[in-house]
């Protein structure tokens, strides 16, 4: 009898140790997240989404999962669109600039002056924070069946030549065929701008077909475009605009600690990409000036002010444009408006 009283006890002690969440300590049902990017995992941007799987995997004490599909083996950035909508997949990180045709309220402009936290702040204003315009932002995208849950920061924007320069006027002054794939903005500041995309750069500059241009700071560096111009400068913007996103669908399917887990997750990367980018930008400018053996032109604040004008002009007329023509001008002109306000300029629209 006595044995099988302690039998009976050592199985209520196991089935008590099941039910307080001995295969997890936060007690969340088990769930494996079906997550596709463009990124490569050896990129800031992979280690930043690797940074998010570890963080979930440690908040939900191994229950929750993320199988991620890497370097847009699966989707790249125009078909993740319908991807997420059809719930072929359940996350993604959404880069919001290949779909402002279609989601019209993403049209702000990418970037911001300020740093990297200033860049954040305008994003989370526009699309978490300010009450209406984030009611037009989420609209749009519950529309197609997507949630974003935050933004992540992308890093600086630069400048860079074959020839020397001091400020924005010689900068401007000593080109004669910038090498860009977004004229309007370069077109504002003088530039004789020549389409090029970022894969012929290199090349275009090595054989002199273009004399200098400028793009995101980080893959200029990881493409050594300093190796055939060798003067450079941050432009004074910052990027943003990759958020971590949701199929409406799969996310209103989970449990209340779920969501938490996972919002928490990507909370808590924004904070951590944060200081992550900031800290690359300064590996890569000590990177090609060591390179170069040029140290990295300062531009004044009219300089930062005047480049970042033409920034938003050209970015708010696009906007506006498609938005209208979509009969969403009026939000769209509250969300730009709001851009604006946070970044101090005076739009005269």
């Amino acid at each position: 009898m006595k044995k099988v009283l302690a039998l009976l006890l050592a199985v209520v002690m196991v089935l008590a140790l099941a039910a307080c969440g001995g295969g997890s300590s936060s007690g969340s049902e088990a769930l494996e997240i079906s997550f596709s990017t463009t990124y490569q995992q050896t990129e800031t941007g992979g280690e930043v989404i690797q940074h998010f799987m570890d963080l979930v995997n440690e908040y939900s004490g191994g229950a929750i999962t993320v199988n991620t599909t890497w370097g847009g083996t699966a989707y790249d950035d125009f078909k993740i669109l319908d991807a997420m909508e059809s719930g072929a997949v359940n996350m993604t990180t959404f880069g919001h600039m290949p779909h402002t045709g279609i989601l019209n309220y993403l049209g702000f402009p990418g970037f911001a002056p300020g740093g990297t936290k200033a860049c954040l702040d305008m994003f989370n204003a526009v699309c978490f924070d300010d009450p209406e315009c984030s009611a037009l932002v989420q609209g749009e995208l519950a529309e197609h069946n997507m949630k974003f849950l935050n933004v992540l920061p992308g890093g600086a924007n630069a400048f860079c030549t074959k020839y020397p320069f001091t400020d924005l006027a010689s900068l401007v002054a000593g080109s004669s065929s910038f090498g860009n794939f977004d004229a309007a903005i370069f077109e504002k500041l003088g530039f004789q701008v020549t389409a090029v995309t970022p894969p012929e750069t290199y090349d275009a500059l090595q054989r002199g077909m273009i004399d200098g241009t400028q793009m995101g700071f980080t893959p200029m560096v990881s493409m050594q475009w300093y190796q055939v111009a060798p003067y450079w400068a941050l432009d004074g913007t910052y990027t943003a605009g990759n958020f971590i996103t949701v199929n409406l669908d799969w996310w209103n399917g989970l449990t209340a600690e779920q969501q938490d887990i996972i919002q928490r997750a990507a909370d808590d990367t924004a904070d951590w990409s944060m200081a992550k980018y900031d800290a690359e930008i300064e590996a890569n400018i000590a990177e090609v000036e060591e390179a170069t053996g040029n140290k990295f032109v300062v531009f004044s604040d009219e300089d930062i002010a005047t480049i970042w004008a033409a920034v938003f002009e050209a970015k708010a007329d696009v906007a506006m444009a498609t938005a209208e023509a979509n009969g969403k001008g009026e939000g769209m002109e509250k969300i730009l408006q709001l851009c604006a306000d946070m970044t101090g300029y005076d739009w005269q629209h």
